[in-house]
């Protein structure tokens, strides 16, 4: 046990990553920031600002949207070109951990960046718990932002240069940038909030998201060739989608009254079972 929690992520680095902090070497850096992340939303910073009034971080917040917001359109830019503008997720091949090209060399930095950013959304959380905005905090928030992180993690030591994080940041690098804008335009004040009717389509383009990244996870687990490639990986790419999916899909539910909920729910279930189903065929195709 000893082994898995820290010397196989030692193991498994490829030297080409083994120089950024954080993600070079074991996970106890970023777990521990995960962890004490964790305790101050959920626990320490509700308890201290308990009787305190909430901050007024108007500024703060505006320029850290800013900024999330120009770092979500960059990526979207890059992802584009990491893809071949398209050309190289129709190759359902998840190249194995030794395998890397000059343009997957040439990528590193910018996905190492990628990574950081994760790291970076967390504070947004922070800001809810300051400004006592504690019913934002749900467990489908803190759940998404904790594991984000980690599963940026494993993907650096397991396959920074495999197709399906270049598939993702394209993906949630729009569902973001649209998402921060938001954020961003809210933070002027109330006289913009009318404008701002479309706050709810985020959360379907969100489910848009998971719904794409769960066709593509089915499309490359009948196509693609997956030798070669650890079974932490299949998981994360094979299964997390229809997690947060499932999870996205219940809050929406809960929030939206609508008539189609009631097809979204049954789409709920269908998601379950499958996944389940799913990530038992890659333990028996791995075993066999």
């Amino acid at each position: 046990m000893s082994y898995i929690l820290w010397q196989y992520w030692i193991d498994e680095t490829d030297d080409r990553i083994k120089h950024y902090p954080l993600f070079g070497g074991p996970p106890d850096k970023l777990m521990a920031i995960m962890l004490l992340w964790l305790l101050f939303v959920t626990k320490l910073g509700p308890k201290l600002m308990r009787n305190r009034e909430p901050f007024v971080l108007r500024k703060p917040i505006m320029v850290y949207n800013f900024i999330l917001v120009v770092i979500n359109v960059y990526f979207v830019y890059k992802s584009v070109h990491w893809l071949e503008f398209g050309s190289k997720s129709l190759d359902p091949k998840l190249s194995a951990k030794y395998q890397w090209t000059d343009a997957d060399i040439a990528n590193v930095p910018d996905k190492m960046f990628y990574s950081y950013t994760k790291i970076f959304d967390l504070l947004d959380t922070v800001f809810f718990v300051l400004r006592k905005k504690f019913n934002q905090i749900s467990f489908l928030h803190v759940y998404h932002h904790f594991m984000v992180p980690v599963m940026s993690y494993v993907v650096v030591k397991l396959g920074p240069q495999s197709v399906g994080i270049e598939v993702f940041c394209f993906l949630n690098s729009i569902v973001h940038t649209i998402m921060y804008s938001y954020y961003l335009l809210s933070a002027f004040g109330p006289w913009i909030q009318p404008y701002l009717w479309w706050k709810r389509y985020i959360t379907r383009l969100q489910l848009i998201q998971f719904v794409l990244l769960i066709v593509y996870a089915i499309y490359c687990f009948l196509y693609g060739d997956t030798s070669g490639v650890s079974d932490g990986l299949k998981v994360v790419f094979y299964v997390q989608p229809f997690v947060f999916f499932y999870m996205f899909a219940r809050f929406y539910i809960q929030s939206y009254s609508h008539k189609t909920c009631l097809n979204m729910f049954v789409g709920i279930h269908i998601c379950h079972y499958i996944s389940e189903h799913l990530l038992k065929s890659i333990f028996k195709l791995n075993q066999s």
